[in-house]
């Protein structure tokens, strides 16, 4: 979906030129030349993206960006503000998320406008909620800044002037040493770069390998470069970087506007930090069994289909179990539904803690589950199958208070199914959906052979 964004600026000639900037490369650009534009728009559509300029008859547009920042159609939205250097702190401090030149070239403000457009979007995780914590640093922890630059002193000269006007840790790296930290879990929440530390443009190289890796994808960047070198703030932002910033940090007078740039970085870091967490709650619940903790029956299936298509690819073989509690409406008939949900946890509990780690384990409704075991030999697969239903059979399960105390002796049936690379069978999806058949036939049967055993499928039950 293209991007929307909110021109706002009181000067028709800066309104329609960056208007049209903008649109040469397929923004949805809708502009407004007073507040009161500025509201109408919000009010028909939130945008992605708000760049103020100045020229408002009725107001700083300091004010308005603070008004802004407040307005719950804004919550979440950047706002670039295009004014004179010696006002970017001013702009900061009122709650732009950036601070540009209104001349700025259009190298830097489209970079720019990528990347706080990048940073808006909806934070990824890996397929199926499986990645990593995300890296947030704690409320109570003050957060880390890395600082690499190109000569000690220069690192130096930044921790003493920051520190005078953050409350962080600082640390002191070499590249080398900034990505072994990284390897080891020793994360920064913001990395401070010289963009040409040992030899030119490495320290882009840097922040590339930076955003690459697992640990310090999600940290702030910041690049700061030589006078000279101005050609590459576009591509530090471009790479990821959050700002770019004079290697002097802008001296003593600039230095309170560097500060607030980077507390403007870690505020973002924070609130990415708590949408990512969000994505992965909401990933987690939906293929979770909220009794259990179980895998639920919407994560198996199609994990079961990509464990026997790896399998068949790797010419190894893979089972499947299905288990299903022996006389379990007796014991709801008997000792209620507490009770019964205290022996499907115990139940969860018990078949998760047997089973290889590499496998997984699901409910799939009921007081049934299914269990796969991604690679094993026929014999592993029959004496796992053993192990199940012993670890379901061989202790009883305590019952609550509740319930009227008491314990309470389970078995179960289960029906075993074997994938067999030599085994022909169509595609890895129908070979999953006929091992899947196969195991509830294996299972039907072990049932009717009298519960509490293990049947293995045969040849021809899922025709």
């Amino acid at each position: 979906m293209t991007a929307r964004i909110l021109i706002a600026d009181g000067v028709a000639t800066a309104r329609i030129t960056l208007k049209v900037r903008l649109s040469a490369v397929c923004y949805d650009v809708a502009a407004a030349s007073s507040v009161a534009e500025i509201l109408q728009e919000l009010a028909q559509a939130r945008p992605d993206l708000i760049i103020l300029g100045g020229g408002f008859p009725e107001r700083r547009p300091v004010d308005i960006c603070a008004q802004l920042a407040r307005h719950p159609r804004c919550a979440d939205v950047p706002i670039m503000m295009l004014v004179p250097s010696d006002c970017r702190l001013a702009a900061l401090q009122s709650g732009a998320t950036a601070a540009l030149d209104p001349d700025v070239d259009d190298q830097i403000l489209m970079a720019r406008v990528r990347g706080l457009l990048r940073e808006t979007e909806v934070p990824q995780v890996s397929p199926m909620g499986m990645a990593e914590p995300a890296a947030a640093f704690a409320h109570e922890v003050r957060p880390l800044i890395a600082l690499v630059a190109d000569q000690h002193g220069r690192a130096l000269r930044w921790r003493q002037m920051l520190a005078e006007r953050m409350k962080c840790r600082f640390e002191i790296y070499e590249p080398d040493e900034a990505l072994g930290a990284v390897t080891s879990g020793r994360t920064a929440d913001l990395y401070l770069i010289s963009g040409d530390i040992r030899c030119k443009g490495d320290g882009l190289r840097l922040l590339s390998e930076l955003r690459s890796r697992q640990g310090s994808r999600d940290a702030g960047f910041v690049i700061a470069i030589a006078p000279d070198r101005a050609e590459l703030a576009a591509i530090a932002l471009d790479l990821g970087a959050g700002d770019v910033l004079p290697e002097t940090l802008g001296g003593a007078g600039g230095a309170e506007a560097a500060a607030m740039s980077l507390k403007m970085l870690l505020r973002r870091k924070s609130k990415s930090d708590e949408r990512r967490a969000e994505v992965q709650r909401h990933m987690v619940w939906a293929m979770t069994d909220p009794l259990t903790g179980l895998y639920n029956r919407r994560y198996a299936l199609p994990r079961l289909g990509e464990i026997v298509r790896d399998a068949v690819m790797a010419d190894h073989a893979c089972a499947l179990f299905a288990v299903d509690l022996d006389h379990f409406k007796s014991i709801n008939d008997n000792h209620g539904h507490t009770a019964g949900d205290v022996v499907l946890v115990e139940i969860a509990a018990r078949l998760k803690a047997v089973l290889p780690t590499s496998g997984i384990v699901a409910r799939m409704g009921g007081e049934e589950f299914l269990a796969i075991m991604e690679h094993c030999s026929e014999a592993e697969a029959q004496e796992t199958a053993e192990t199940l239903r012993r670890a379901i059979q061989d202790r009883p399960i305590p019952l609550p208070g509740l319930s009227g105390g008491g314990q309470v002796r389970v078995t179960a049936s289960v029906g075993m199914a074997i994938v067999l690379p030599s085994e022909e069978g169509g595609w890895p999806e129908q070979r999953a959906q006929m091992a899947l058949e196969c195991a509830d036939r294996a299972l039907l049967a072990a049932k009717a052979a009298g519960r509490n055993r293990v049947m293995r499928s045969q040849p021809g039950w899922a025709a």
